[in-house]
């Protein structure tokens, strides 16, 4: 028998019952039957990767059985998800058990998808020893979401990730439940899908290098992340942050006269913007695998109000005539345009209100109107989400004061030689604050206090790319911070954080076997 194994299931189960580990497999391996294909290969990886396991695909007896006929009556006990199914095929239950017992495994679920989140609370769960035996604490698991919407927002656009480093995301985002990659694939700073229609905009870097994924690329990523129940949902960020693609093609300005050198947008009134716009979405849409098509929509600084709405409710437009529903950051409630089909993005959470005063102490004169510009957006964010909710708009939370992962370390560093990455990583801009504090938080009280009446479509949380150099940054700002995103997204109770705290014990080793080395390490 291994050492003993401190590691919890995180999200937190909604009924556990679990005692002793037991032997399951023997002569490191596991034998598998009735899982699909997909499954099949997941397991095989996963377990391989994490514990040097093989698995091995039999028909009859096996040491983990998996079974999707599973009676509804017997998961009955946990409440179904609420929210938002941003799935391609929506409507599949989430909800299984786990029976752990000597020398045998039942997975059972009335869908693949949910034997699939079965599965991986079993390979959080398993240990193997010296011997090559194969353990897992005893009992019974009965488990399902308790949000339909569980998501993580990517930038590549600051920070540009091969596509070998999006899957490695991917595969951490499936240990923990994840469902959705929302991919940040446009802004000033770079364009990150190809277009065929408007080639500039992929153009090579300085130094000869492409960093955009092709259609291609693309693809396989949303191949590997079906794989893992993950839809991949991109955005293509209009009508701001749009720098880029005026570098590429000035003709896109039209005439247009702009409050700053540094401000650009996409006026409603171009015929040039507009052809850019509807195209691209065109494109975005293409390559969307799922229901939904992300807008963006955010900080139109310098935009007048009339054309801010005018833009939004034409690019609504066109992604409807995508066959798309539309995603969009709180700022596109103002628009009046999206309704109970779409998902507003809230993000601008207190305690961040927006200080031109402070700011302004820290940035060049010259800059002074754009921080003017940027005050006239955050000073009416609050009326953002009682717009959509009296609209009947489902709103994915992602407050920043919580969920936005790049947010600094309060935490002192149990590993020294981490104190230069705590000190550089994370925007600035945002109070640092600990681990604990970013998991002290829960959806409905947060959903309540932004707009009573609020119907939450889930729970996203978001990693920006400004302070990023490299794949070993991103670990350190998402680990250990997602696991209790998922928690807050997934578990049916509200958890407490010495609860949390404890299960996490004991799955630094799983990010490692990852490539999720650079994980921040808290002092105590």
């Amino acid at each position: 028998m291994p050492e003993h194994n401190e590691r919890g299931l995180v999200p937190a189960a909604a009924l556990a019952e679990i005692g002793a580990a037991v032997r399951i497999g023997t002569g490191g391996r596991l034998t598998l039957s009735g899982a699909a294909p997909d499954t099949v290969d997941w397991l095989a990886w996963a377990a391989g990767r994490l514990y040097g396991l093989r698995v091995e695909p039999v028909r009859g007896e096996a040491d983990v059985a998996v079974s999707t006929g599973a009676d509804a009556a017997d998961l009955a006990s946990v409440a179904p998800a609420t929210g938002v199914d941003p799935r391609p095929e929506p409507g599949a239950d989430e909800r299984y058990r786990l029976e752990v017992a000597q020398g045998r495994v039942l997975v059972s679920s009335t869908s693949v998808e949910g034997a699939f989140r079965g599965l991986t609370s079993l390979v959080q769960s398993v240990s193997v020893d010296a011997d090559g035996d194969v353990w897992a604490p005893e009992g019974v698991v009965v488990d399902g979401p308790r949000h339909a919407w569980r998501s993580l927002s990517l930038d590549v656009v600051r920070h540009y990730f091969t596509p070998d480093e999006v899957r490695r995301v991917i595969d951490l985002m499936a240990l923990y439940k994840f469902n959705v990659l929302h991919l940040h694939l446009t802004d000033s700073e770079g364009w990150r899908l190809e277009s065929r229609a408007w080639p500039e905009l992929t153009r090579p870097g300085p130094d000869g290098t492409r960093e955009y994924y092709t259609r291609e690329e693309f693809a396989g990523l949303v191949a590997h992340a079906a794989c893992c129940h993950i839809t991949v949902i991109p955005e293509v960020d209009l009508p701001g942050h749009i720098r880029w693609a005026f570098d590429a093609y000035p003709e896109l300005a039209d005439g247009t006269e702009y409050p700053h050198p540094r401000l650009r947008y996409l006026h409603p009134d171009s015929e040039a913007a507009r052809r850019f716009a509807r195209d691209v979405i065109a494109e975005f849409a293409e390559a969307a695998p799922g229901p939904f098509l992300h807008l963006g929509g955010d900080e139109p600084f310098g935009m007048g109000h009339e054309d801010y709405v005018e833009f939004v409710r034409l690019a609504h437009q066109w992604v409807r005539e995508q066959g798309k529903r539309v995603v969009g950051w709180q700022e596109t409630a103002r628009a009046g345009a999206l309704d109970s089909d779409d998902v507003l993005q809230f993000w601008i959470g207190a305690p961040d209100e927006f200080d031109p005063e402070a700011i302004k102490q820290t940035v060049p004169e010259e800059f002074h109107s754009l921080v003017d510009q940027a005050a006239e957006t955050f000073q009416i964010s609050p009326g953002d989400v009682p717009a959509a909710t009296e609209a009947g708009v489902p709103v994915l939370l992602s407050p920043n004061s919580r969920l936005y992962l790049d947010r600094p370390y309060a935490d002192g560093c149990a590993d020294p030689a981490q104190e230069g990455d705590r000190d550089r990583l994370g925007l600035p801009a945002y109070p640092p604050i600990t681990v604990e504090n970013s998991f002290d938080w829960d959806p409905a009280e947060t959903a309540r206090e932004a707009a009573p009446g609020t119907v939450i479509a889930g729970v996203g949380a978001a990693v920006w790319g400004e302070t990023l150099t490299g794949f070993g940054d991103l670990a350190f700002l998402l680990l250990p911070r997602l696991p209790g995103v998922a928690e807050k997204a997934w578990t049916q109770y509200r958890t407490g954080w010495s609860d949390h705290r404890g299960r996490l014990t004991g799955h630094e080793p799983l990010w490692e076997a990852l490539g999720f080395d650079n994980h921040f390490r808290p002092g105590t």
